[in-house]
């Protein structure tokens, strides 16, 4: 079982200063342990992101199944599967993606049975955390975890790339944009919920760099004349 990521989510957030909570999800070959609430039908998965900032939600296949590319990035159906959907066809269709591009993009290495998306500080457990970042947040991660990888369309591949070990950043892609409404200042970031500690470390250390540098540059400013 994956450790508690509630200390460090927080700290992290923190650091970061988000104003949104960091968001865990867990994966498991089993049904939920709760009983799976009556969840409205969504576009895809990442739209459970932005609610599960709040609360809960238990999600199967079922809940995925609008998005082919995200039903097969998180291991809920095969490539092949992934490839015949109209949705595909019609990703394909418009050149936003080839059928290359879908055989290339990550998935998870399992067959969950049921994904659970809740507010990291109350998680008893978590594989993957989902951040959302300004560009200054982004700036802060960086700077403290430098092995952050930058990734293309479609959004949803930093899940399983957290999942593998990797901390992945993305500036969104616009089919994800659209259905979950996100800011066009803020790009999205999954981390591996084991090295959270370890980020959290790292990012105490580089915030104080961060802090004492910022403060020379505003003493430093005020020798020189603004430009008009």
């Amino acid at each position: 079982m994956a450790p508690s990521s509630t200390a460090p989510a927080t700290e992290l957030a923190r650091l970061l200063g988000l104003p949104h909570p960091p968001v865990a999800l867990s994966f498991s070959d089993e049904p939920s342990a709760d009983a799976h609430e009556d969840i409205p039908p969504q576009p895809a998965g990442c739209c459970f992101w932005e609610p599960a900032q709040r609360r809960a939600l238990n999600t199967d296949a079922a809940d995925h199944a609008h998005c082919s590319v995200g039903s097969y990035t998180h291991g809920f159906i095969p490539l092949d599967t992934a490839a015949t959907g109209e949705d595909t066809a019609a990703l394909v269709g418009s050149g936003w993606v080839t059928p290359a591009d879908l055989a290339a993009a990550p998935h998870l290495p399992l067959a969950p049975r049921t994904i659970r998306y809740e507010p990291a500080a109350d998680a008893v457990r978590a594989d993957v955390v989902l951040l959302r970042l300004s560009a200054t947040a982004l700036m802060t991660l960086q700077g403290a975890w430098p092995a952050l990888k930058l990734v293309t369309k479609p959004q949803c591949q930093i899940v399983p790339l957290a999942h593998g070990g990797d901390t992945a950043v993305s500036p969104g892609c616009a089919v994800s944009r659209v259905r979950t409404g996100l800011p066009a200042d803020e790009l999205t970031c999954a981390l591996p919920a084991h090295q959270l500690p370890d980020i959290v470390q790292q990012l105490q250390r580089s915030v104080d760099a961060d802090n004492a540098v910022s403060n020379y540059a505003a003493a430093d400013r005020q020798a020189f004349e603004p430009l008009a």
